[in-house]
């Protein structure tokens, strides 16, 4: 476990390092993605950090949702915990939709054609997202002695002493396979919207799995936790944008 590094006289956390380097990455990837539809690079590249913007406070707003009572509970350590995590991927993901969207609304361009481009780049950028998880401590996995088991030292913010099934790199494991499927994805389909639905349904369903594979305190909605009920509805909608997007897509052209 190696929540911080330390450079020269510099602290700097781990999480923050994998997720400068997944964001880089995933704008390195949206290069040659953008090429599916002619896509300038200045655009796509806009679209990324518009996206970025609406994830950073989708992420943090959720966290305060679902962790309030903690919060109030704890005041004199919220804004510690705000200000070196506490963010919630889903969150993200709808802020980063919303972020994106609100780009393409002001000028005029094509939404579906850079959700398709964005989401191999996002599976990416997610996959170093879970390494940074992981180094943190946080997402940690159910009790598990088998292969791949992960022992935190005393003091570390999982359990000690025990093994634990290692729930984010499983996930930053299927991301990477995630990101390859969606490149192959996005350049064989023609429908545009296929590839965001893909993304959509395969994220959310490896997500209402791996669930069950956690340990970490997270909220709850039922006997769902939180993140299992919104995987649910991203499914939903992964399943709206595979069936119906491309059909509305098609009227539009048909009326143009």
């Amino acid at each position: 476990m190696h929540p911080i590094i330390h450079i020269f006289d510099y602290a700097i956390p781990t999480f923050g390092i994998m997720f400068l380097i997944g964001t880089g990455c995933g704008f390195l990837l949206a290069i040659p993605a953008a090429k599916k539809y002619q896509i300038a690079t200045m655009d796509a590249m806009f679209f990324g950090l518009f996206g970025i913007i609406g994830g950073i406070i989708g992420a943090k707003l959720l966290y305060i949702i679902v962790d309030l009572p903690n919060l109030i509970a704890s005041p004199e350590t919220a804004l510690i915990r705000l200000a070196t995590g506490g963010a919630v991927f889903y969150g993200g993901l709808i802020g980063g939709i919303m972020g994106g969207y609100f780009y393409t609304h002001i000028y005029h361009l094509d939404a579906i054609h850079f959700f398709d481009i964005a989401v191999p780049c996002l599976a990416l950028a997610q996959a170093f997202g879970r390494i940074g998880c992981f180094f943190n401590g946080c997402c940690y996995g159910i009790p598990y002695e088998g292969p791949g088991a992960v022992h935190y030292p005393v003091g570390a913010y999982p359990p000690s002493g025990i093994g634990l099934f290692p729930a984010q790199l499983s996930e930053s494991a299927f991301l990477l396979v995630l990101t390859l499927l969606l490149m192959a994805v996005l350049w064989r389909s023609n429908t545009p919207g296929f590839t965001s639905g893909f993304y959509l349904v395969a994220s959310g369903l490896f997500r209402f799995i791996n669930e069950f594979f956690r340990a970490d305190p997270r909220g709850a909605i039922g006997f769902l936790s939180t993140s299992q009920f919104i995987s649910l509805l991203i499914i939903g909608l992964g399943i709206l944008f595979m069936l119906k997007i491309p059909q509305w897509v098609y009227e539009k052209h048909l009326k143009n």
